[in-house]
């Protein structure tokens, strides 16, 4: 096929098969039609083979065709979309052979540099004559013409014509790398109207996305005779955005508004999460609530307060809290699962990469700015080493990363939910200590999370039974699944929900937390809290994200009423003094109940008061006090030894104590 006959095979589909897109597009002064490949396929076959061998002339003639069609006067690019599944290559698998060969490629966007203007072709002016010449710009530097027809070599440029371009880098997809292989990546070069500020809220950091384009060479060095690869996209397609940006169609609308109809909508969602995994009710039904979050909302005094929902769950092993925690990840679009030990601080949060090309540094972004609007699970929190784990106190709270490095000094958004599992510290749960004594998670970020769940395995005839049936039964027939709701549409159900759907508290429903907080902060002795401000909000996240997940534009009282069942829940498994039988909020918040604090207390001073001239007392006379003031003699010996391990008394000579 040669171009002539291209242009009139283009004008030929246009005109036939594309008239409405056509239409549309000069109605609503678009600057591109989007082609899908099968269409032209079916039109004619040649036609698409003539695409993928000779792509430039093939665009270029395309644009002549729909230019023909297409009554006004302008210039109209033609972007091909969903090639057939053989055409696909993978990154890792771009070889010389695909070079000027017009290939679909799919990636996540790992970085995306700013938008600047490149000089596409230059007029220049002959400074002897006069003479005026047009030549294409193709690479980094501007070239001039080599001679004027008069013989002069000087010339001026007189005009630019410009384009505005960026480079986006893409990164192969976890799924396609096989063992311990490297990530491949590729630079991927947009223009025109793939840059424009509406196209733009498609290609972030953490989206993947499906480019269709032609494969190109430069060389690594001047004069080099190795070269790098990078693609010129004619079209780029988005495969996972946030919630809020998934298209819907308007019977999808329709379909998602007939769910909601339905009372027990809240209980066939609980159902879709995880089905294969056999209970958990509580820890689904807080993941549910996650999914939707609360409002995010802006004060006018700047103060923001995040809706997103972060959940603990720490769990003796076998209790399938990575599978939840995988599931959770894929079912929210741009979800990051990752692993503790194998995670540092940089990759959770940001990091300061050297562009090889430009010789600048430029910020990279880790797992939970990647999943900005979206979640990241992360799975073994409790292997992480403090210093990583403290780079997530900011991400949780004020949802936002601040980075201050080789002179670069940037905040990234990360407005992103938090699924976390670990494991207690000796493996399981020792049933006689307290809970919150046997998480090895710092109090600071315990005390972010708004849901803390432990996950016991505790032998039960009737419950092994059915879980044992369960698991049987899903390794017996692995694709007989019974999902209430399947993954996709409910994936659609909850964007629906969060772009729509902003739902305000009702005066039942702020009556009804607010008699909760106050009843529960005067239930506790002098010395204890129950519960903060901190738990106050997370009610409020959770009502709200009841009331979204039903499509009821106000929070009412049943779903208060979810809000505090499930903090009560909470709070009976880890916030609980087993010596008082109160709720005590210190015990997450910092480790330390009130009771067990007045009790430090006692014992330093205690110390202070029998101190001899050298400022030591004897441990003796120090636990005959202590049982005075009431303070079991065993309690107060594990006390005074925590006290050593902390470095606030130490041990002069044997038997007796001295404070530091």
């Amino acid at each position: 096929m040669d171009y002539g006959e291209a242009v009139s095979d283009f004008e030929e589909f246009f005109a036939e098969v594309y008239e409405d897109q056509v239409l549309e597009a000069e109605r609503k002064g678009k600057d591109s039609i989007v082609v899908e490949f099968e269409d032209l396929d079916v039109f004619r076959p040649e036609l698409a083979d003539y695409i993928r061998e000779n792509p430039e002339n093939a665009v270029d003639a395309a644009k002549e065709g729909v230019e023909a069609v297409d009554l006004a006067d302008r210039d109209i690019n033609v972007r091909f979309c969903n090639m057939a599944e053989e055409d696909y290559v993978l990154l890792k698998d771009l070889r010389s052979e695909h070079l000027g060969k017009f290939v679909p490629v799919e990636g996540m966007i790992k970085r995306a540099s700013q938008v600047k203007p490149e000089v596409v072709a230059a007029v220049f002016e002959c400074t002897q004559c006069g003479d005026r010449y047009e030549k294409e710009q193709d690479s980094s530097q501007l070239k001039s013409p080599y001679k004027c027809e008069c013989g002069s070599k000087r010339f001026e440029v007189d005009e630019k014509i410009m384009t505005d371009t960026q480079i986006v880098t893409l990164e192969e997809n976890p799924e396609s790398r096989e063992g311990s292989e490297q990530p491949s990546s590729l630079s991927v070069r947009l223009e025109g109207d793939l840059v424009d500020p509406e196209f733009q809220k498609k290609v972030v950091p953490g989206n993947v996305v499906e480019v269709t384009g032609v494969l190109r060479e430069r060389p690594l060095k001047k004069n080099s005779k190795k070269f790098d690869i990078y693609m010129e996209a004619n079209n780029v397609e988005p495969r996972q955005q946030e919630f809020e940006q998934l298209e819907l169609t308007d019977e999808e609308k329709e379909e998602i508004r007939e769910m909601a109809s339905d009372e027990n909508i809240f209980d066939r969602i609980v159902n879709s999460i995880a089905p294969s995994i056999y209970g958990h009710e509580r820890v689904k039904e807080a993941i549910a609530l996650q999914m939707f979050a609360g409002v995010r909302k802006t004060r006018d005094d700047g103060i923001k307060s995040r809706g997103d929902i972060h959940i603990l769950l720490i769990g003796e092993p076998g209790t399938g809290k990575s599978q939840l925690l995988k599931f959770t990840g894929e079912l929210a679009p741009k979800g990051r699962y990752v692993v503790g030990k194998s995670s540092t601080g940089a990759g959770l949060t940001a990091s300061v990469v050297k562009e090889e090309s430009t010789g600048e540094f430029s910020l990279e972004a880790g797992a939970v700015v990647l999943a900005h609007k979206g979640l990241a699970a992360i799975d073994e929190i409790d292997k992480m080493s403090v210093e990583d784990r403290s780079s997530l106190h900011e991400a949780m709270e004020q949802q936002q990363i601040s980075v201050s490095k080789a002179n670069i000094q940037a905040t990234l958004n990360a407005q992103t939910s938090i699924l976390a599992a670990g494991n207690p510290k000796l493996g399981r749960f020792d049933p006689y200590e307290p809970i919150p004594e046997q998480i090895n998670i710092g109090d600071t970020l315990l005390s972010r999370f708004d849901f803390i769940f432990p996950v016991t395995d505790e032998p039960d005839k009737e419950r092994d039974s059915e879980l044992a049936s369960k698991i049987l039964s899903n390794h017996r027939e692995p694709q007989d699944q019974d999902v209430d709701i399947d993954q996709e549409k409910l994936r659609k159900y909850v964007a629906y929900s969060k772009r729509n759907v902003r739902p305000d508290l009702t005066e039942e429903a702020t009556d009804r937390i607010q008699d909760f907080y106050v009843s529960m902060r005067s239930s506790g002795d002098e010395d204890s809290v129950p519960i903060t401000a901190r738990q106050l909000e997370a009610m409020i996240r959770i009502a709200e994200a009841s009331a979204r997940a039903q499509l009821k534009e106000e929070v009412d009282e049943s779903d208060a009423q979810r809000a505090i069942d499930i903090l009560t829940y909470t709070l009976e498994q880890i916030g609980m003094d087993p010596e008082t039988g109160d709720f005590d909020i210190d015990r997450i918040e910092s480790g330390v109940s009130s009771s067990q604090r007045n009790r430090i207390q006692t014992l330093k001073h205690l110390v202070d008061e029998l101190a001899k001239d050298d400022g030591s007392a004897e441990i003796e006379s120090v636990l005959e006090r202590a049982s005075e003031e009431g303070i079991d003699q065993e309690k107060a010996e594990d006390i005074i030894e925590r006290l050593k391990r902390e470095g606030e008394l130490f041990e002069p000579k044997q038997g007796f104590v001295q404070k530091i």
